[in-house]
């Protein structure tokens, strides 16, 4: 019986933290503010995913997300600054967590940019429109105060980033490819493209 009791509540909690997980995603509702960073966020996602990195991800890609992550970092602080001048938000150690989170994001945008324009061949993973979106999905609504940071939240975030993926990589690979793929190849863009490198 103690065994079944462990597995039962193994379960419970995978639930628990599958509906905060859940949760995030549709927490934007909760402040239409952040959807003006929310929709740039997953119209980018979508047409960057199906339309150009279904098989693989370009320098010049790599190089437009890290772009999302800059910008989305720099709304992040503003945000944040703005709270903490309009006296909504006191300094504490959830803003020092949300700043330390900007900045990081910030930082891996510029990284991915500088790097992507040096053709560094890590920046092909990197810097892929699948990852950046789903940092920036996960932590916007704990940047704008929608969803509380908190350890389950951080857990739910981490232990479900491969559902995220692997769902992707499925779409990917069972969805037909867009007709822009065949368009290039038909015309030969990438030829011309590699020609003039």
């Amino acid at each position: 019986m103690a065994f079944l009791d462990i597995i039962t509540t193994a379960l419970l909690f995978i639930w628990e933290l599958f509906k905060i997980w859940l949760g995030i995603f549709v927490s934007p509702l909760k402040n239409l503010e952040m959807l003006w960073i929310i929709i740039p966020i997953w119209l980018n996602w979508v047409f960057a995913e199906f339309f150009q990195e279904k098989k693989g991800t370009s320098l010049g890609n790599a190089i437009s997300n890290g772009g999302v992550l800059i910008w989305v970092g720099i709304d992040w602080i503003r945000y944040v600054v703005r709270l903490l001048t309009a006296g909504t938000l006191k300094f504490g150690a959830l803003t020092f967590v949300k700043f330390l989170l900007a900045f990081v994001v910030l930082g891996i945008g510029s990284l991915i940019v500088i790097e992507g324009i040096k053709t560094k061949r890590f920046v092909h993973f990197v810097g892929r429109v699948r990852e950046t979106t789903y940092i920036l999905v996960m932590v916007s609504p704990i940047m704008y105060g929608v969803i509380s940071l908190s350890w389950k939240v951080a857990v739910s975030i981490i232990v479900f980033a491969p559902v995220f993926y692997y769902f992707i990589e499925l779409m990917d690979r069972y969805l037909p490819s867009p007709k822009a793929y065949e368009t290039k190849e038909e015309t030969g863009c990438g030829k011309r493209e590699k020609q003039k490198s």
